[in-house]
């Protein structure tokens, strides 16, 4: 009859698996510090590091009142398009009072990124002024004739 393991030799496997998978962790961690970019230290989100705070005003042309709703929901829809597309994570874009949009971001952001967030997008649409009619390409593709080699066998 087989003797079952004892208690204190099942506390002391189970020890040894945990420090057998801790020693991996710590050996990945070590690895990607050495061979790419990785680091000792985590990195901290917008609540802990800190960072920048950016307060835009619309302004609207033309227009005596404030903007709409609407057009605060796009604004901030557009920001945040170009906020990711600029790869800064953990960044908060939210509207303050009906008139003003807030950006927080982690760090300190570049220039080119502060640039991009106060940027205005215009589009502007000019009027045709001469239209003809296209001219079709009288050449003919060129179509490769079969070789002996190609015909089927009998």
């Amino acid at each position: 009859m087989a003797k079952s393991p004892t208690p204190v030799r099942k506390a002391r496997r189970k020890l040894i698996w945990l420090l057998v998978i801790i020693g991996l962790l710590a050996g990945g961690n070590a690895a990607s510090v050495a061979f790419s970019n990785g680091s000792w230290t985590p990195k901290l989100a917008l609540d802990l590091e800190g960072g920048t705070q950016i307060i835009l005003a619309p302004q609207l042309d033309g227009a005596s009142s404030g903007p709409t709703s609407e057009q605060l929901a796009q604004a901030v829809s557009i920001i945040r398009q170009r906020v990711d597309a600029s790869g800064v994570s953990e960044a908060e874009i939210t509207t303050q009072g009906g008139s003003n949009i807030v950006v927080s971001l982690p760090g300190e952001p570049d220039a080119a990124t502060m640039q991009r967030l106060q940027s205005s997008a215009k589009l502007e649409l000019r009027p045709v002024l001469i239209s003809a009619a296209g001219t079709a390409s009288s050449a003919a593709t060129p179509t490769p004739t079969p070789t002996d080699g190609s015909a089927p066998a009998d």
